[in-house]
């Protein structure tokens, strides 16, 4: 009957680790199709793992921290690869392991789609300003600065100030110094902007124009 929870075999004891793990794969699935988080219901979710509403509270209070989870484990998982095609390349050509990330970035977004839209295309719950530097994103644009910064250009001392704030430029009204932080801010919203049309038009588009794109993004970067 709908709306019925699916008939499930209950873990045995001592596995609700287990259970933790099927919480979080039926929230991906159904945040994918929701495309928003606050379309996103807990008995929904309770009722595709086939458990009742209240299980899932022994595993998160409520639906931001199983959403917050979610999203750590998805970044993390993403940032560790990409850290690592990076750190496969030689040490001594950081501009060939950059775009060799870029490369691999968008071949990611490519072969992973409801992976790369559960990241960056779910529209979450606003975050209060002092939140926002610890959203996980925030660790991958620190991926992109380490590797500009690897390159020979400076990182900013303290790009956030202490309310979490982006800082504004000087006081005399001179444009932000461009330092590796905002070379990697740049570098990531150019990128997910080409990756994001290579999906949602690829009619107008070869395979070669992506790559081509991102790697002329990453000179003009690098040469200013």
């Amino acid at each position: 009957m709908a709306g019925e929870p699916k008939a499930r075999t209950p873990n045995r004891w001592g596995e609700g680790g287990k259970l933790r793990e099927e919480i979080l794969r039926a929230a991906e699935r159904l945040l994918g199709e929701a495309g928003r988080e606050d379309a996103l219901s807990l008995r929904a979710v309770a009722r595709e793992v086939g458990i009742a509403p209240p299980s899932i509270y022994l595993h998160f209070k409520d639906r931001a921290e199983l959403v917050a989870t979610l999203m750590e484990k998805a970044y993390g998982e993403f940032i560790a690869e990409l850290r690592a095609v990076g750190e496969r390349h030689p040490a001594d050509d950081p501009e060939g392991a950059l775009r060799a990330m870029v490369l691999w970035y968008g071949r990611f977004a490519l072969e992973n789609p409801a992976r790369y839209r559960l990241m960056f295309g779910v529209e979450q719950s606003a975050l209060p300003v002092e939140r926002f530097a610890g959203h996980p994103v925030m660790k991958l644009i620190n991926v992109w600065a380490r590797a500009f910064a690897a390159c020979g250009f400076e990182l900013e001392p303290h790009p956030f100030s202490d309310a979490g704030t982006p800082r504004a430029g000087s006081a005399d009204g001179a444009p932000a110094r461009m330092y590796a932080d905002r070379r990697g801010a740049l570098l990531w919203t150019a990128l997910h902007g080409i990756t994001t049309l290579r999906v949602a038009l690829p009619v107008h588009q070869t395979p070669d124009d992506m790559p081509a794109l991102a790697d002329d993004l990453v000179t003009a970067l690098l040469a200013g």
